[in-house]
């Protein structure tokens, strides 16, 4: 590696550690972060002659850190466990303490029924909903054209919809039922 490489990696990871530790810091548990990290910068570091320039290299950057979180997870045999990400999430707000337990009844609702999706479909949500990426970024994340992102999007936004809604139903009693009789 040239003086160059290594004042660009330099420069890479001066500019966009944070990025990528906070993408892997919502993807795998806390106490293994760090090390996803460092395991993303070290493939970053051998293919620094790759690293485009410009809006192209965050995504870059981040699909290697979906590569190397996915081979992770493989090697590990682990998911991701929400209840670390419940736990981290403090909201601070003005809000009456009443409407801040029924809005995190419903976070926590929609997370379970997040949770319960196919691994697939978890990460094109996050990809659009917590790193606020395009169809067209996340497509270069995940290796797949925009259209089909739209597709993918589009299904895990109905699936979630139906896991939510399929968690969150109650069974209703019948008249006779709420009058004490049945027959």
């Amino acid at each position: 590696m040239n003086s160059g490489d290594e004042d660009k990696f330099a420069d890479l990871y001066a500019r966009y550690s944070r990025q990528v530790g906070a993408y892997c810091r919502r993807r795998t548990d806390p106490d293994q972060v760090d090390d996803v990290t460092a395991d993303v910068f070290l493939t970053v570091w051998r293919k620094i002659g790759e690293a485009p320039d410009g809006e192209e290299t965050l995504r870059w950057l981040y699909r290697i850190a979906y590569l190397v979180l996915s081979n992770h997870r493989r090697r590990n045999g682990r998911r991701n466990t929400l209840d670390s990400r419940l736990r981290a999430i403090s909201p601070v707000s003005t809000t009456p303490l009443q409407e801040q337990v029924v809005m995190r009844q419903e976070l926590r609702e929609v997370l379970e029924a997040a949770a319960r999706l196919r691994p697939r479909d978890q990460e094109i949500l996050r990809l659009s909903l917590w790193e606020h990426l395009s169809h067209e970024d996340i497509g270069v994340v995940l290796g797949i054209e925009p259209n089909a992102v739209k597709q993918r999007l589009h299904r895990a936004r109905k699936a979630l919809a139906r896991e939510h809604e399929r968690m969150t139903k109650r069974p209703s009693r019948t008249p006779a039922a709420r009058s004490g009789g049945g027959w």
